[in-house]
């Protein structure tokens, strides 16, 4: 690098030094990629370092760099590895190239012609100001719409490393543009990959679909997206899917983007991707208690507004309309988790704040500290369940609410077990002596010790009931007319019968002692 001037951070950096940078960048990787070959492959690249390269001398190199590493791969025998590394490193290729191209002399002709920002609902484009600051470098902006279809996700997105190898290696190309929204999208089948919305593009799609895209993407002068992949692709969702409106679909496809000005560097370039990729921008989320409070008295609301009390089916009618409302999914799921965690919630604040005069907003830090324990509190509203048994004994809902205002439960297990401790004494004096206690060990000592004695009765009911449903079974095959297995019981069920009764026979003779 000793081509850099020492002002050469405060000017635009010549193509050549930015190339020497990219393949700086690039040995470092090929060394993660390949450390038993690291020195040659830097032997290789220190070419495209040392020396400025056309595109075609540049591809030479790097495709030597390839071969270097399969051999690494075939004097292991690793097939796998060696498709592994050819499709690693012919994404680097593909980016390097694709930058040299873009800086070297005279390439301005080889470049996509730029795209125009346009006007849209009377906004004209107009800069950005003040101008943005990314990694610490003031970038200037033009601000305006363009249409979706002109954009298309970033081919080297960071966050698809390991899909874009995975597809090269399957297919034997690079993916196309609608082949990336297809991962992105979780639509590409890709073996390994997590079933469900991996990159929760639907979520985004819905909170897209009722407020915008409230952060604007980020383009080059030719429309390159440097940052919004997760965003392009939501509203790409939206308008392809029938879930939503012509309105919808509109907001969707005139979007808002922030677009690089022609006097941009590669500098500003990676400023921005690094800014926007790796610092953490301090933006904290609302708490779950906070955002299902807000749910729950938005339906308070809508309740209130009905002439008479809605039925079931309109209360679901409301219920998706709610979520929404509130970018929670095209399902009631989530809606109906947080108002059943808030009813909850609420009893919890009214016993702590009338029945044991605690300080209103006291109990709101605990009721948001503590709010995901309501999930599991709301579960099991039938006979035996969580929220059933704490239905019917306040006393016993009381001590609960004391241990969890406390902070005494430590995990969703322990939440889960007070269906079996309810209807036992010993264990909830147990109970009774971790809400008592001031010292956590031995607080916890007491919870573990009501678990042990609930699940130990339990055991020993199952185990007296089985002598009672035996003697139940055995008496009602005894008066069973014969045929019944003829005319009455299904021929599967027989064979279910006879399978259980020859389990059942060879574990009694062995314990009765009985031998064939």
């Amino acid at each position: 690098m000793s081509g850099m001037t020492d002002n050469a951070n405060d000017s635009a950096p010549t193509h050549d030094e930015v190339m020497r940078r990219e393949f700086a960048s690039l040995v470092a990787r090929a060394k993660l990629i390949a450390a038993d070959m690291g020195e040659e492959v830097e032997a290789v690249l220190r070419a495209g370092i040392e020396q400025p390269l056309p595109p075609e001398e540049a591809a030479r190199l790097l495709t030597t760099a390839v071969e270097v590493m399969k051999r690494s791969a075939e004097s292991r025998g690793d097939t796998a590895s060696r498709a592994a590394l050819e499709a690693k490193v012919s994404g680097l290729i593909d980016q390097v190239i694709s930058i040299r191209s873009r800086l070297m002399p005279g390439s301005e002709g080889r470049r996509r012609p730029p795209l125009v920002l346009v006007e849209y609902n009377g906004i004209p484009p107009k800069p950005v100001l003040p101008s943005p600051v990314f990694h610490g470098r003031t970038v200037h902006m033009n601000a305006g719409f363009v249409k979706l279809t002109d954009l298309s996700l970033w081919e080297h997105n960071e966050r698809l490393d390991i899909h874009l190898a995975q597809f090269q290696q399957k297919n034997g190309h690079r993916p196309s543009p609608q082949q990336l929204l297809e991962i992105m999208q979780s639509k590409m089948d890709l073996p390994g990959i997590p079933g469900g919305d991996e990159f929760q593009i639907v979520e985004l799609a819905h909170s897209i679909a009722i407020n915008g895209v409230r952060k604007p993407p980020i383009i080059d002068t030719d429309g390159t997206l440097l940052d919004g992949d997760r965003r392009i692709a939501a509203c790409f969702f939206i308008l392809h899917s029938n879930d939503f409106s012509t309105e919808h679909k509109a907001r969707a496809n005139n979007l808002l983007v922030w677009q690089l000005t022609e006097h941009a560097t590669e500098d500003e370039r990676n400023a921005v991707v690094t800014s926007l990729n790796f610092e953490d921008d301090c933006k904290q989320p609302w708490p779950e208690y906070v955002k299902a409070r807000k749910v729950y008295e938005e339906w308070q609301a809508m309740v209130m507004l009905e002439p008479t009390p809605p039925g079931s089916q309109r209360q679901a009618a409301m219920k998706r309309t709610l979520s929404q409302r509130f970018a929670l999914g095209p399902d009631t799921t989530v809606v109906n988790r947080y108002l059943k965690m808030i009813e909850w919630a609420n009893e919890f604040e009214d016993y702590q704040i009338n029945t044991k005069s605690k300080d209103e907003f006291e109990v709101k830090h605990r009721t948001n500290e503590y709010f995901q324990y309501f999930d599991e509190i709301a579960k099991g509203a039938k006979v035996g369940g969580v929220a059933w048994s704490l239905g019917q004994d306040d006393a016993f809902k009381h001590l609960v609410f004391d241990l969890l205002y406390d902070g005494k439960f430590k995990n969703w297990r322990q939440i889960r077990e007070l269906k079996v401790i309810f209807d036992n004494q010993d264990a909830r004096e147990a109970l009774t002596r971790a809400r008592e206690e001031r010292d956590p060990e031995a607080a916890e000592e007491h919870l573990e010790n009501a678990m042990t004695l609930a699940r130990r009765a339990r055991a020993e009911e199952r185990e007296l009931g089985a002598n009672t449903r035996i003697e139940s079974f055995v008496k009602w095959l005894e008066e069973l007319p014969i045929k019944s297995f003829r005319d009455t019981i299904k021929p599967d069920n027989l064979r279910r019968l006879l399978a259980a009764l020859r389990l059942a026979a060879r574990y009694a003779k062995d314990v009765l002692g009985e031998t064939e």
